[in-house]
């Protein structure tokens, strides 16, 4: 299983994000759930850095990311995180059994 957890600030804004393991919803390399989830979050963290030039440390490994912002939090990051946590949550919703959501501020 997938598990995605989500950390808030008292604004709402995320200020980390955590992602780990793997669906196992097929075998490795046809995995759709996993590839649908890797490609929102490495998509997510690379326009953090080169498009919102977002502060941070940004860990991506196989079966773990880690994004953790520095502050202060860029408006147009923050529109980047929302929309790929609300692909992330669709994926949730139709891979329910795949994939878990903790979202701190929600």
């Amino acid at each position: 299983m997938i598990s995605i957890d989500i950390v808030r600030n008292e604004e709402g804004q995320i200020k980390k994000l955590y992602i780990e393991g793997h669906a196992g919803y097929d075998e490795h390399g046809y995995d759709i759930v996993c590839a649908a989830v890797s490609v929102l979050s490495c998509t997510a963290g690379l326009a953090l850095q080169e498009l919102a030039e977002q502060k941070g440390q940004f860990l991506n490994e196989s079966g773990f990311l880690s994004i953790q912002l520095e502050e202060p939090f860029m408006h147009d990051g923050q529109i980047i995180l929302e929309t790929m946590v609300l692909g992330l949550q669709e994926i949730a919703r139709q891979y329910k059994d795949f994939v878990q959501i903790e979202d701190s501020g929600r």
